[in-house]
Order: structure tokens, then C-alpha cells, then sequence
């Protein structure tokens, strides 16, 4: 972090801060890879250190990441990441492209972030049982969460500095895909497998995303309540829009979204995501 000082007061680096929000705004979470040569044990372990530099609750740190890296290695995991993606593609409907997470075995590395859920305990507990169980019980899990979060977005935004894209898949929490992960990799039964990061070289420029306007997002000091959203925008987003602002550049949602009578056609086969 760099600071700058005038009379031993410190001034706000506005330049450091839009070269991050530069950064930031070039993440993509990436369906789409090209094989490339593979990746320095010590670019990836840089990139495993901006994980381990994220906050946690209470520090209690409770990631271990799972650097996977040997060819025949990253195929299995890919393996077990593309049955995963076969039967929620079977089960679930929105998310019509899931199915082609086939893209995962052209991935030089992956990060696998487990999590042992044990330490939840270290966060707030109250003494009296009713009351922890209605204020503090849930707020653990939540915290834990918020920290597996910050640890794996760490992740793809050091993985973008390297000029190389990722994606965030999720589906390791699910239990059948966890305990596959488990039995491949040798981790306990204690550790989740919440975060798979999947490492690669970027097929091509990714494209624009679309994004909530600032303004719409932020609220100075208190709610704005015209940019809250209604439950009847999220059902909108739902059937409208979810599949386009997913798999689409921000354009073309835009023209989607547009026409008098929107077509849900088949969506590109190479898509760079959110």
C-alpha cells in the first residue's frame, strides 16, 4: 500500500486508487481458455498469497488453498468439475451453458479453496444458549462465509494482475462434488471445497459486462429507495435477464433487452462471464 505524506499528514493517492479500480473493472470471471505453457510455481504461489491476505473473521484464516497444478492433475479435478456442472444443468434451469464446463480441462492450474467450518467457533458466542441461537448462531456461518469470499475474490483479482483469466465455480459446496473433491485432493471430511478457481491463458480480450450504474448502487448516508429493487425485478431478472447479463457482452444484453419481443436463442459457445 502506498502513502503519501505532505507535513506528516496523508494525502489520498488517487492515482494507486484508479489503477486498482482499473484492475477491478478488468476482472471476468472466464468460460473460455486457450492451452498455453504452464504457469510458474512461483507466480502461483504469489497468487495463493493474495488469498492468504485477505481478512477473515476473528483471523481465523479458516481457507486452505489447494494449489493444483500437474497436468494429469487439473484433467481430474476438471473431470469432477464437469460431471458437477452435467447434473445441475439436469436439475436446475437457468443456466443453460453450465453443461460446457468441459472449458475447465484447458485450465493450466486450478485453486481448490477448502474451508473447515470448525472455525466458526472462534467467532462471537453468547453465553446465554437462547440467545445465541437467535442473534449469534447464524451470524458465525455468515461470517465464515464472508471470509471464503474475500480469500477466493483475492484470488482472481492477483490472477488478473498476472494477465491471466479465471473463473469462480461454486459447485464444490455441493455434497456430492465436495466429497469428490475430498477423495482426489486427500482433504478431511472437515473441509468444504467452497471455491474452485480455475487458472488459464485468456482465449481472447474479454468483453464488457454489464453492471449496475453507481449510481443506482450506492446510497449516501441512508437508502435510496427508488434503487431498491423489488422482489418483481429479481423474477424480472430471472426470466429476462439472468442468462444475458451471465453469457452476454454488455451490448448485446442491451439489444436483448431492447427488442420489442426478445428471442432467448442459443447463447455463444465462447463466453467470457460476469
Amino acid at each position: 500500500m502506498t502513502y503519501i505524506f505532505v507535513m506528516d499528514k496523508p494525502l489520498l493517492d488517487q492515482a494507486a486508487l484508479q489503477d486498482f479500480n482499473r484492475l477491478v473493472s478488468a476482472r471476468r470471471s472466464v468460460r473460455s481458455f486457450e492451452p498455453g505453457q504452464p504457469i510458474p510455481k512461483e507466480a502461483l504461489k504469489k497468487i495463493a498469497d493474495a488469498g492468504r491476505w485477505a481478512p477473515s473473521g476473528a483471523n481465523s484464516q479458516p481457507w486452505e488453498i489447494c494449489v493444483v497444478e500437474e497436468s494429469q492433475r487439473v484433467r481430474d479435478v476438471a473431470s469432477l468439475m464437469a460431471n458437477q456442472a452435467d447434473r445441475l444443468n439436469e436439475h436446475c434451469k437457468g443456466f443453460p451453458h453450465v453443461h460446457k464446463k468441459h472449458w475447465v480441462h484447458d485450465s493450466v492450474a486450478l485453486m481448490v479453496v477448502f474451508v473447515d467450518a470448525r472455525w466458526a467457533d472462534t467467532y462471537p458466542t453468547a453465553f446465554e444458549p437462547e440467545l445465541d441461537a437467535t442473534e449469534y448462531q447464524e451470524n458465525r456461518w455468515n461470517i465464515l462465509l464472508v471470509s471464503v469470499g474475500a480469500a477466493i475474490q483475492n484470488i482472481q483479482l492477483a490472477t488478473t494482475a498476472a494477465g491471466l483469466s479465471s473463473a469462480w465455480l461454486s459447485g464444490g459446496g455441493e455434497p456430492q462434488t465436495a466429497q469428490d473433491l475430498r477423495e482426489l485432493l486427500g482433504f478431511p471430511s472437515t473441509h468444504t471445497p467452497y471455491g474452485i478457481v480455475p487458472i488459464g491463458w485468456p482465449r481472447r480480450r474479454a468483453e464488457s459486462r454489464w453492471r449496475r450504474p453507481i449510481e443506482e448502487v450506492i446510497h449516501w448516508n441512508e437508502a435510496t429507495t427508488d434503487n431498491l429493487r423489488s422482489r418483481e425485478d429479481i423474477d424480472h431478472y430471472i426470466e429476462k435477464e439472468r442468462r444475458h447479463s451471465i453469457y452476454k457482452d454488455a451490448q448485446s444484453r442491451d439489444r436483448h433487452l431492447s427488442e420489442t419481443t426478445p428471442v432467448d436463442g442459443e447463447i455463444d459457445l465462447v463466453d467470457d462471464g460476469s
